[in-house]
């Protein structure tokens, strides 16, 4: 728990810095854009590798290997490790923490608009 705070702290400290930097002043609205474009970055990233290490493109990387693979090579195909295989990370706390920063912008904009 305490990593996750760390790691929530450290990405609001990356996006104040920023927002400094790109519209060189620090108001709402510069916070919902910036913590927007990195928490649906950070969201994404995060549900693309829960995606891959799901399987779903295992079927497709192991059709296009029997496919696209000279017979003289198959047999260093079929040793070659699966997408599932290389993304052994957790991905659940990357996606957690994007989607803590989105709700941080859509707190933000709430007390904006009202």
């Amino acid at each position: 728990m305490k990593t996750k705070i760390i790691y929530f702290l450290s990405l609001q400290l990356i996006i104040f810095i920023l927002m400094f930097l790109f519209y060189g002043k620090i108001d709402l609205i510069s916070y919902a854009n910036m913590s927007f474009y990195a928490g649906g970055l950070i969201t994404f990233f995060g549900l693309m590798s829960y995606v891959v290490a799901g399987g779903f493109f295992d079927f497709f990387t192991e059709s296009s290997r029997k496919v696209f693979t000279p017979k003289r090579m198959r047999k260093e195909a079929s040793k070659m490790r699966l997408p599932s295989e290389v993304f052994s990370f957790p991905c659940k706390p990357i996606i957690a923490l994007g989607l803590s920063s989105l709700l941080c912008m859509c707190i933000v904009l709430f007390v904006y608009y009202s």
